[in-house]
């Protein structure tokens, strides 16, 4: 058979046998006692690919990836081979460049990942967690920065350097808030599903959920419950009018030792009124710029808010006790809140059956809550629309 025929009749084999895809594949391994989470497994032809997303650019190097994130696809690869698979290559795909790196799994890696799963059983055994890395450029953008905490560790430590802000990723996930009296909050794969005889039954997915209110007489199963617990979305119990009663939530931050610098710091007065005024400041500096940005009333009045905001931050920065401080922030509140109305557009005539004095109801007087009389302090109070039942 000619080399062109040949080639043509495997092709279209290939394409009668379609690659099998496995998303979110979790293997454990008896031999490196390590658990792996694969993001995708591409089998085909009898090989098996593992296949790691991240989020960002492609990186400029030699070999295509970072040590580590070859040493992560090699693990991956060393888990699949133990349970009978064969593997020839991994992949690293990242997701912001489009571009899929193809991992070659030689001797050298896969000496290089069993070193990495020795060491950090020693450093298991220890009992104590490695030393943070020092002004990285990598760890703003890290997965687990804020559990790590690099900076605040540094500077627990005596570090000089100012711990950089972390940016959270945005969160998409809403509140759950069920009040139906005699609702029940039942697990069904990954979804909870609120069954109620008068409103029916309504299902909500569980990375929807930011945290569940439970208003009254609601009823909880256990999987439902230990479902929330181990995703760390936690369950406030309340009284039919609102009482708040306990809350339930899971395990938490693991990181002892940074538990046990914080507690520890926080018997220490002159570090805790430092803290204050930087946060007490932060506060105002932030107050500040939404005035600046979004002012809709008179050019004067504006300015002078301004002013005396920039005049309580730098007051904050010098406070010499936690009662100065507090005097300080409160006074900034209010002449926060007096301004706030510059900040909406000013009523209009618009007279109609549902504003009768004719005045657009987006209007702002003083602050009030518990309950908010008014749709602005009703919007400051919730700032989240929850996902009611």
């Amino acid at each position: 058979m000619p080399a062109s025929i040949a080639r043509t009749h495997h092709y279209q084999r290939r394409r009668l046998e379609p690659k099998s895809v496995s998303r979110s594949l979790t293997l454990s391994s008896e031999t490196l006692s390590v658990i792996a989470k694969i993001d995708v497994a591409e089998a085909e032809d009898g090989a098996v690919t593992p296949i790691d997303y991240k989020r960002g650019r492609r990186p400029h190097v030699g070999q295509g990836a970072y040590a580590p994130e070859r040493v992560q696809v090699c693990l991956q690869a060393l888990l699949l081979e133990e349970h009978g698979y064969r593997v020839e290559e991994g992949a690293i795909y990242y997701a912001e460049s489009r571009e899929r790196v193809r991992i070659v799994l030689d001797e050298d890696l896969r000496a290089a990942a069993r070193d990495a799963v020795s060491g950090l059983r020693l450093i298991v055994s220890q009992g104590r967690i490695p030393p943070p890395l020092k002004d990285s450029p990598k760890c703003p953008r890290c997965a687990l920065v804020s559990v790590c905490l690099p900076d605040e560790v540094s500077a627990l430590s005596g570090s000089a350097l100012a711990p950089r802000p972390i940016a959270v990723s945005a969160d998409e996930a809403l509140p759950l808030v069920v009040q139906s009296q005699r609702a029940r909050i039942n697990k069904a794969g990954d979804t909870l599903k609120i069954a109620d005889k008068e409103q029916g039954e309504t299902k909500v997915r569980l990375i929807d959920v930011s945290d569940v209110a439970l208003f009254g007489n609601v009823t909880v199963t256990p999987p439902a419950l230990s479902a929330l617990l181990e995703r760390e979305i936690p369950v406030t119990f309340h009284s039919h009018g609102g009482w708040f009663r306990g809350i339930a939530h899971g395990l938490g931050h693991r990181n002892v030792e940074i538990r046990t610098a914080q507690y520890r710091t926080s018997f220490d007065d002159a570090c805790c009124l430092r803290f204050a005024r930087d946060l007490v400041a932060a506060k105002i500096v932030n107050q500040r710029t939404i005035l600046r940005r979004n002012w809709r009333g008179e050019k004067a009045a504006r300015q002078a808010v301004l002013d005396r905001l920039a005049a309580a931050r730098k007051a904050a920065g010098g406070a010499a006790n936690m009662p100065e401080l507090l005097g300080l922030e409160g006074d900034a509140a209010a002449t926060y809140f007096r301004a706030f109305a510059g900040l909406l557009a000013p009523p209009v005539t618009n007279r109609t059956t549902d504003d009768p004095d004719g005045l657009t109801p987006f209007r702002f007087e003083a602050r009030n809550r518990r309950p908010p009389t008014d749709p602005v302090n009703a919007m400051l109070t919730r700032h989240l629309t929850p996902l009611e039942h």
